[in-house]
């Protein structure tokens, strides 16, 4: 219920400021792991260029996380603000931070993201974050990680594809008993109209830390534009 009145208060004061906001739902499952989990997120960007996300997760648990919405329980929030800066109409540059909470961390996230969209329809954006872990156990050391992200999509009509590659790498164990990871997605999204825009993503993600071991993630969402 928290995290529902957070989101709703985030709502609120965006819809008081302007109309453009976005309610986005998602639905997700790891094939080995066998585990679903959900997210609502609330973002707005106001003309002049402040913007901020409030996002709420969850995961099915219970006796049997592979049935989806079983018993579900806490998966974090997150909370982000950040500032888009148009260098010209074609190239922007957006600091920001974001801070993830849970019962067991709090992740602090910096970041740097810049982008360029071609004439064409098509896009490139890099992301630079910086990710600082504390642990709420206190015979766990913090972790360090360095993450490198880039976007690279084409919009035709209403339809949008896009590939997304991630790298991570840091001071502790993250997958293959080595301090490196990473991550590819494929998105696909349509514009049904200026409100709904439904979207599915096929992403491979690693396993555990300690094998070398891949898994499929599929992603199911809708956004609602106000």
């Amino acid at each position: 219920m928290k995290k529902c009145r957070l989101i709703l208060c985030g709502l609120l004061l965006a819809s008081a400021s302007s109309h453009a906001v976005t309610i986005d739902l998602r639905h997700e499952w790891l094939d080995d792991s066998k585990q679903h989990k959900d997210r609502a997120m609330v973002s707005h960007r106001f003309a002049n260029g402040f913007g901020f996300s409030l996002e709420a997760k969850w995961k099915s648990g219970g006796d049997n996380s592979n049935k989806p919405f079983n018993n579900l329980v806490d998966n974090g929030t997150e909370s982000t603000i950040s500032y888009q800066y148009k260098i010209t109409p074609n190239v922007f540059v957006q600091p920001g931070f974001t801070l993830e909470s849970s019962s067991d961390s709090s992740i602090y996230k910096p970041f740097l993201t810049a982008g360029y969209t071609f004439d064409s329809g098509i896009y490139f954006n890099a992301r630079y974050r910086y990710e600082y872990t504390r642990y709420t156990k206190d015979n766990t050391d913090d972790r360090k990680t360095n993450r490198g992200e880039i976007w690279l999509g084409y919009r035709v009509a209403d339809w949008r594809f896009e590939y997304n590659y991630i790298y991570k790498h840091s001071d502790q164990i993250l997958y293959d008993n080595d301090k490196w990871d990473y991550e590819q997605d494929l998105k696909v999204a349509y514009n049904i109209n200026k409100q709904w825009t439904p979207y599915a993503q096929i992403g491979n993600v690693s396993v555990r830390k300690t094998t070398d071991e891949r898994q499929t993630r599929f992603r199911l969402g809708i956004q609602y534009n106000f």
